[in-house]
């Protein structure tokens, strides 16, 4: 069956909106207890700003962490800017979400992960968080959500919830 309400694309930017909403938390108050992230994002992708020698290292793909050496970190809507210790020396970086390929906390053991590649670049470049619906305009782009592994977005909140005793077990409900 054709998906002509666009899902993939829906909830592709609602995952992007939780790393703006988690960073824009931070860049209020800093990490918090023993919160970090762990972002993997597109080197390469419109946008995309990194020191040359960086960008030498990481030609394809970059992993970075925010947690002891960050400073300087701004959320805008569509992108992040952070400055970031390699080898005792600040650079700074600027990623559009849409370049970002996963997101973690691990003390939360919280994850997520996106079907973004450079081939999807084209499609991304136009659209926007308010846009989920461009999907639809692209018949190619349907034959690619077909193929698409939802299960690897699916999150479970369960590990999130607190028990605070027998009455709250689900399986008594």
């Amino acid at each position: 069956m054709q998906d002509l309400i666009g899902y993939d694309e829906i909830i592709e930017n609602s995952m992007r909106l939780v790393i703006y909403e988690t960073l824009k938390k931070v860049e209020k108050t800093g990490l918090i207890g023993k919160h970090y992230f762990v972002i993997t994002f597109l080197t390469r992708f419109p946008g995309v700003s990194i020191a040359k020698s960086l960008m030498e290292k990481y030609p394809e793909e970059m992993t970075i962490a925010v947690q002891y050496q960050y400073k300087s970190l701004v959320v805008e809507h569509d992108f992040f800017k952070v400055s970031l210790s390699f080898g005792g020396k600040y650079e700074k970086l600027v990623v559009p979400y849409k370049a970002v390929t996963s997101f973690a906390d691990p003390s939360m053991n919280f994850a997520l992960k996106f079907s973004v590649g450079y081939g999807d670049i084209e499609e991304l470049q136009g659209s926007d968080f308010g846009e989920s619906n461009k999907a639809n305009k692209n018949g190619d782009k349907d034959k690619k959500s077909a193929e698409i592994d939802l299960s690897a977005k699916v999150i479970s909140l369960d590990a999130f919830r607190k028990n605070k005793g027998p009455n709250n077990n689900p399986e008594n409900n």
